[in-house]
């Protein structure tokens, strides 16, 4: 071989090497460009009383990069939890009280929307997709369902947030050629994130139920008849009320009323409403917010408070023998 001939192969050779130096540094197939969260918003809730559903979602656009041959992929987006921290429900904060709540992937709120790396549930969203070469989709959506929990009787008002940032979020994509998607995670994680944020806004809120005042039952022209009931008042944590009582056959604000006759007749019976055994202070209707007045006051702790209303009738019972009534309105003021 001559030396013009060696020559060449020795160029040949470092052509060759320099083609494998400019390879692609991975392999192609389907990745995910982008992916954003709408935020997850509770608006006003009463945890007292009743859940709170809410809807967030998610888009995102993927491609194959592969432009000769079709790709399938499992593609799961984790949702982890805040600083890493490990709460069951998830939990937000308005200073050093928190409100319990949950994300799901479907509509019955069964199925909790978590993390393939990291918190306590290890169930990411799935979504298998299959792309031809060279092949895209843009935009598509998964829909996020969200429940504040009921009955968290010590959630104070106040404004409520959890917020989950870039490392809170991630995508991985667990691809293969052909038409069958893995079916499982794994893969590569995209740098690609969805942060969002979750509120809610607790009001002071409070509920009132009351069973009826029955008098014993007198003699026509006995002596003054006793009676006492039970009402329940149920508030949010540390907010103040006041509780008014107003008679309303014939309107008052100082707790006195009228009992009319369920039989047609005439007669009425006058009666006065107590806020004591000892029928000394008159229980009416002037309290307000910030103001006790001639009610009863209170501050809630998320439990019913029970609160006893004490009668006695005021004019004689030398009436038409029949059932005596009136109706009582319940004011709570907070």
């Amino acid at each position: 071989m001559n030396k013009t001939l060696l020559r060449f192969l020795a160029l040949l050779l470092l052509a060759v090497v320099g083609m494998f130096r400019v390879a692609p540094a991975h392999a192609a197939g389907i990745n995910c460009t982008s992916a954003s969260m709408t935020a997850v918003s509770f608006g006003t809730v009463n945890p007292l009383s009743s859940q709170t559903n809410t809807t967030a979602t998610l888009t995102y656009s993927c491609s194959n990069t592969d432009n000769s041959r079709t790709h399938s992929a499992t593609i799961c987006f984790s949702i982890g939890e805040p600083g890493g921290a490990q709460t069951n429900p998830r939990q937000m904060s308005s200073g050093s009280n928190k409100l319990n709540f949950q994300l799901y992937q479907d509509p019955g709120y069964t199925q909790v929307w978590g993390s393939e790396m990291f918190g306590t549930f290890r169930t990411p969203l799935m979504v298998n997709l299959t792309l031809g070469k060279g092949a895209s989709i843009r935009n598509a959506t998964a829909t996020l369902y969200a429940q504040v929990l009921n009955g968290q009787t010590t959630a104070a008002s106040g404004s409520y947030t959890d917020n989950y940032q870039n490392g809170d979020t991630a995508i991985t994509v667990n691809d293969v050629q052909g038409n069958t998607a893995p079916g499982s995670c794994g893969g590569a994680q995209a740098n690609v994130y969805f942060p969002f944020l979750v509120s809610a806004t607790v009001q002071d809120n409070c509920t009132v139920s009351a069973n009826n005042l029955t008098f014993n039952a007198v003699a026509a022209g006995a002596a003054t008849a006793p009676g006492s009931t039970t009402l329940s008042v149920t508030c949010t944590v540390n907010t103040p009320y006041t509780v008014g009582l107003a008679p309303l056959n014939a309107p008052s604000t100082t707790g006195a009323g009228t009992m009319q006759g369920t039989g047609g007749n005439a007669n009425t019976v006058q009666y006065q409403l107590y806020s004591n055994s000892g029928l000394t202070q008159v229980w009416g209707n002037t309290a307000a917010v910030g103001s006790t007045g001639n009610g009863v006051a209170g501050t809630g702790t998320g439990s019913a408070q029970p609160l006893i209303v004490y009668a006695k009738t005021t004019t004689s019972t030398d009436v038409t023998p029949d059932t005596y009534s009136d109706t009582v309105q319940v004011n709570v003021n907070y």
